[in-house]
């Protein structure tokens, strides 16, 4: 996976080991960044996630019907372990990842 975006920095840290619907993880994305995401950007989004090994998807049903529950991978909480450690060292505060930082560090 190339460098994730700080859409995709901000979902990983929104993620934790239980499991969360895309609605709920839509509204959690909303409350803490103050901007709203649509479901067909959050599922692609998470897609690509998954796809590169950094969360953990399960479908399931509830009452409202199909539900898709994320969670984060061991991958991904490498990640955002390396990401907090990161920031520390700067100081920062902020979502902004600079290019490169990963690359070729969690493979």
């Amino acid at each position: 996976m190339k460098m994730p975006s700080p859409t995709e920095w901000a979902l990983i840290e929104l993620l934790t080991a239980r499991e969360i619907s895309g609605r709920d993880l839509a509204r959690l994305y909303e409350k803490e960044t103050g901007k709203s995401m649509s479901y067909g950007t959050l599922y692609t989004t998470m897609r690509r996630l998954k796809d590169a090994g950094w969360v953990d998807v399960r479908e399931d049903e509830d009452g409202d019907g199909r539900v898709r529950l994320f969670k984060i991978s061991g991958k991904g909480a490498q990640a955002r372990i390396k990401l907090v450690e990161f920031r520390k060292a700067l100081g920062a505060e902020s979502h902004a990842i600079p290019f490169g930082f990963l690359e070729g560090r969690l493979a």
